[in-house]
């Protein structure tokens, strides 16, 4: 079972202004962090409506983590999204696998990619082009574009953290990276996210939650 993380967090000094809309309900990760769920926060529909009417009076960061699939995270404040990031971590596959159907069009590509033996080396030589190709290069540096690590600022976030993010959310740190998920972890962890795990409005009832209420 792969985790699902989903939730949007004020600042803990500000959380009493959340009752004026009703949260499904609110918690603190930490003496920073308050997370809360909105009736409409679910992962059909990554950014609420609710939270653009809530930013209009505290800014909210907006996270979602699919182990699987990718992680994201929002700033929005005064209705406006100020920073946005979004990681694919299926990008590289679904590339992989444009360039096998395109090289070898009679072949299957998932056997030539992954289960053949007659085709072993096919996939590395493919990804060694891959990485080397300027459009592929070309979709990762897009991928921080507008991150605007600086707008966490809004959540009185110290010029050290800033700093910290500005040397992780870029493309040359994620291709040093061993595994593409370090990215996330180093993310919540220079900004004190790290309860940010396996939450979502779906497991309310498995009274898993270690929040101070």
């Amino acid at each position: 079972m792969s985790e699902y993380t989903i939730g949007h967090l004020i600042q803990r000094k500000h959380s009493e202004l959340l009752e004026d809309f009703n949260p499904l309900f609110t918690g603190h990760l930490n003496e920073h962090w308050t997370l809360f769920f909105m009736k409409d926060t679910s992962f059909k529909k990554k950014v609420p409506d609710s939270i653009y009417q809530i930013s209009n009076t505290v800014p909210v960061l907006h996270f979602d983590h699919a182990e699987d699939h990718g992680w994201s995270y929002e700033i929005i404040s005064n209705g406006i999204s100020k920073a946005h990031f979004d990681y694919n971590y299926e990008l590289e596959e679904i590339s992989l696998h444009q360039m096998a159907l395109d090289r070898y069009p009679k072949e299957d590509p998932v056997e030539l990619l992954y289960t053949n033996p007659d085709f072993e080396g096919v996939r590395s030589q493919l990804l060694t082009e891959l990485h080397q190709n300027p459009a592929y290069q070309e979709q990762l540096q897009q991928l921080f574009q507008n991150c605007h690590v600086e707008q966490f600022t809004l959540f009185e976030v110290s010029p050290e953290q800033i700093e910290q993010l500005k040397q992780i959310m870029t493309q040359k740190h994620l291709d040093q990276l061993d595994f593409m998920h370090d990215l996330v972890d180093q993310f919540k962890e220079i900004l004190n996210l790290q309860k940010m795990s396996w939450i979502s409005p779906e497991r309310l009832e498995d009274d898993e939650f270690d929040l101070e209420l």
